[in-house]
């Protein structure tokens, strides 16, 4: 097996590749492909308690301005976080990030490092909230899902190891992927 990792969509005749898996807020893709939903995962706002050492906690929307943010975007010139908060009110933050990767690896870690606010899928970030190491921002808010998917050629003449690997991923995917419980409000115990 070969793991390639792409910052763009991969051509999967060009960059020779039998499957691709990919997160998107849509399922957009060329129609001479076959794409297959294995789960879905929502992005929620964290950082570490040490950032609040000599301010609150945000409360609202408009006070994540008050703090420096990470993004995983490709976009030097800025980003913007479109939250889903209480009852469907959306809400678009527009920021200047101090720190753009497009590795949740290294978001994650900068934001466990007191470098700033970041948006992170929850089970991604879930034993951080656990541990202490990052704190759940606003609760109530968070990002669309992001649909991960696998995207590949067709099923006729398919490797049967690959046709293993998409039904291995159909099975798994779910369960790693879905939300855990909600995390405790600060000064709650973890149950």
């Amino acid at each position: 097996m070969q793991l390639q990792v792409f910052h763009r969509p991969a051509d999967l005749i060009e960059d020779r590749v039998d499957v691709a898996l990919r997160g998107r807020m849509r399922l957009e893709t060329d129609p001479s492909l076959i794409v297959r939903p294995l789960g879905c995962s929502r992005p929620v706002l964290a950082m570490n308690p040490a950032l609040l050492a000599d301010r609150a906690a945000p409360a609202t929307v408009d006070q994540l301005a008050d703090f420096p943010t990470l993004s995983t975007a490709e976009d030097a010139a800025g980003d913007c976080w479109e939250l889903e908060g209480p009852d469907g009110a959306m809400h678009f933050f527009r920021h200047q990030p101090r720190l753009f990767c497009s590795s949740l690896d290294i978001v994650r870690a900068s934001a466990i490092a007191g470098l700033g606010l970041a948006l992170l899928p929850k089970r991604f970030c879930w034993l951080n909230f656990k541990s202490g190491e990052l704190l759940h921002v606003l609760p109530g808010w968070h990002s669309r899902e992001f649909i991960i998917h696998a995207v590949f050629m067709s099923r006729r003449g398919m490797l049967p190891s690959v046709r293993a690997l998409i039904d291995y991923l159909a099975s798994e995917v779910p369960t790693i992927t879905e939300d855990p419980p909600a995390p405790p409000q600060p000064g709650e115990p973890y149950g």
